[in-house]
């Protein structure tokens, strides 16, 4: 009789040894059993230790156990995830520890660089654009599509407090100054993006053209939400520093539709000979319609957020040397946006768009 074998299906842990015991009790599977213990050294409880564990009678769920399987991994403790071809500092701006991570391309740059793709929100979306520049040499360097450089910008301080986004920082790096109080009616500070945009041309851009070789003709400065609101801030303030914004559901309601209000001084400083820029503007589509929660719906009708969108659109169309470009991800919310969003970026960063 042919020994029996261990199925998976989902089983409790009472059936997962209850099938060890029956295996275990088989007189072909003891005759194995009995092999395969007289050919393997017993540690002693010292090695053991040193591993980090001891030995115990364990399964996987769905799958009944393999005698002999290995010690149970101590995942809890395990360092954090490392994403090959990229590296990361951290940076002290003011009061601020802002964190600064590089992708480069597993290819050799052209000779005139790399194209650069700058993301606000680095601790959220640097992970995401980096991989997505990786899947473009799937089939190796002969067969890639255009490479770019990714450069995420993020803060220190969230990490520290066991979050994702330092909201504090955020909330201060991502507003213009406008009129009005320092904080938000959260009590964040607000109105430090020129300070932050200084500090990326002063020190960031810097940094990166030493690490790699860099096309100062091909950057890409993108940000969502309200790091949608500091790329259009960027952009109708100090035109020209980057040639492509990528501003993604950026947070045209902010202080009353203030941005609006810049893009009116930025469209009439416009001349016909004014250096080529591009910026796209993207939304999920459900951001249009009101939000189904009764409380998000009536902050919805306070912000006047569609309405600051469409105004701001209507002002940008026909800009001299500026090419507009708006886009709707179906199904996609606020939040959900994100990811179609950045896999635009990139596109247009890598001149696939161009």
């Amino acid at each position: 009789m042919a020994a029996p074998r261990a199925v998976c299906r989902p089983r409790s842990a009472g059936h997962a040894a209850d099938d060890v015991r029956a295996f275990s009790a088989h007189p072909a599977a003891r005759r194995v059993l009995d092999l395969a213990h007289a050919m393997m050294p017993i540690p002693t409880r010292r090695a053991l230790l040193k591993l980090g564990t001891l030995p115990v009678s364990s399964a996987l769920s769905g799958c009944a156990v393999q005698p002999g399987g290995q010690a149970a991994a101590d995942l809890e403790h395990a360092p954090p995830v490392a994403l090959p071809g990229t590296r990361q500092i951290d940076l002290a701006a003011g009061t601020r520890r802002h964190r600064i991570m590089l992708a480069v391309p597993p290819a050799p740059p052209p000779a005139q660089g790399w194209p650069v793709l700058y993301l606000l929100d680095g601790d959220l979306l640097f992970a995401l654009a980096a991989q997505l520049m990786r899947n473009r040499y799937a089939r190796g360097p002969g067969g890639a599509a255009p490479g770019v450089l990714i450069v995420g910008m993020g803060h220190a301080g969230g990490q520290a407090a066991g979050q994702v986004l330092d909201l504090d920082a955020r909330s201060q790096d991502y507003t213009p100054p406008a009129p009005g109080p320092a904080t938000s009616e959260r009590g964040r500070p607000e109105g430090g993006a020129d300070a932050f945009l200084d500090f990326i041309d002063a020190v960031v851009r810097p940094m990166v053209a030493r690490a790699a070789p860099v096309d100062a003709a091909r950057q890409t400065f993108f940000g969502h939400s309200y790091g949608g609101l500091c790329v259009l801030h960027a952009l109708f303030t100090r035109p020209g520093g980057f040639q492509t914004y990528v501003a993604a559901s950026p947070s045209v309601w902010w202080r009353g539709g203030f941005i609006v209000q810049e893009q009116e001084r930025f469209t009439a400083r416009r001349r016909a000979d004014a250096c080529a820029l591009r910026l796209l503007l993207t939304q999920g589509a459900r951001e249009a319609a009101p939000p189904a929660d009764p409380a998000r719906a009536a902050i919805a009708r306070e912000r006047h957020a569609g309405e600051h969108l469409q105004a701001l659109i209507r002002g940008l169309r026909g800009t001299p040397g500026l090419a507009l470009q708006f886009t709707s991800f179906a199904g996609a919310d606020h939040g959900s946006s994100m990811a179609p969003a950045v896999q635009q970026a990139l596109a247009w960063a890598a001149g696939d768009q161009a």
